[in-house]
């Protein structure tokens, strides 16, 4: 894992192309009754609200008392696209990851070579080998729900496109740990032992890459993790990410 996976990720990146059109006006609404839109968002139902995105009074920072559930309500999956065929070679990101991850050659379902049947990949979350790609999915390391709360609803629409593809926050991992682990950041959720020290690495260097603001509790939980981590525990090649 940590001898491969900047190579993978560089990989990954060839094979996207992410379309400027992308950020096209939204087609369904959020549990708000709303929508962003570029740097504004849209009311399109009784009783919805506006958000606080684009209040000039918004700190640039959350302070300690800030509720960040508030903000879940206006997240969009709309908005934070991921299973897309950027490079309309009839592939998904998804399919795209199990093609490139795979330690085998994979199988497809149709002679069009579009989704993935079979193969070999492991879930770094919990140890787990599959073979069957319908047993595994895409997990974004750091939630998009927690990085929309978290300042990502500041996002221009290209900046949330580029995270929910991001090779470095996307993991192939076992619908059930999925389930598990949801929406919930570092101190809430962890996964197996072996894979502590890297996850708390990838959480740090993702945060910081996007400008996330960490909850206290999963900042502390991250720093926990690594203060205990032998350097051969780390993957070297997140340093210079």
């Amino acid at each position: 894992m940590k001898k491969t996976r900047l190579m993978q990720i560089m990989a990954f990146l060839a094979c996207i192309v992410i379309e400027p059109d992308a950020q096209a006006h939204p087609g369904s609404l959020d549990l708000n009754g709303g929508h962003y839109f570029g740097p504004s968002y849209h009311c399109h139902m009784t009783g919805c609200s506006i958000p606080d995105t684009f209040d000039p009074m918004r700190r640039r920072r959350d302070g300690v008392m800030i509720n960040y559930r508030d903000r879940e309500r206006f997240f969009n999956e709309d908005d934070w696209p991921f299973e897309e065929d950027f490079d309309q070679d009839c592939q998904s990101t998804r399919q795209e990851m199990l093609i490139l991850t795979s330690k085998t050659e994979v199988r497809y379902t149709n002679p069009r070579n579009c989704v993935v049947r079979t193969g070999e990949w492991r879930d770094e979350y919990t140890g787990k080998t599959f073979t069957v790609a319908v047993q595994i999915d895409i997990d974004h390391v750091i939630p998009r729900m927690y990085a929309h709360t978290h300042g990502g609803d500041r996002w221009m629409p290209e900046k949330k496109i580029q995270f929910s593809n991001d090779p470095l926050n996307l993991m192939l991992v076992d619908k059930q740990e999925i389930r598990r682990k949801r929406d919930r950041g570092p101190s809430r959720y962890m996964p197996r032992d072996d894979f502590q020290c890297e996850y708390a690495q990838l959480w740090d260097v993702i945060a910081e890459k996007y400008d996330i603001q960490l909850e206290s509790s999963d900042r502390n939980e991250i720093r926990r993790v690594l203060e205990g981590c032998p350097l051969d525990a780390l993957d070297p090649s997140l340093v210079t990410q």
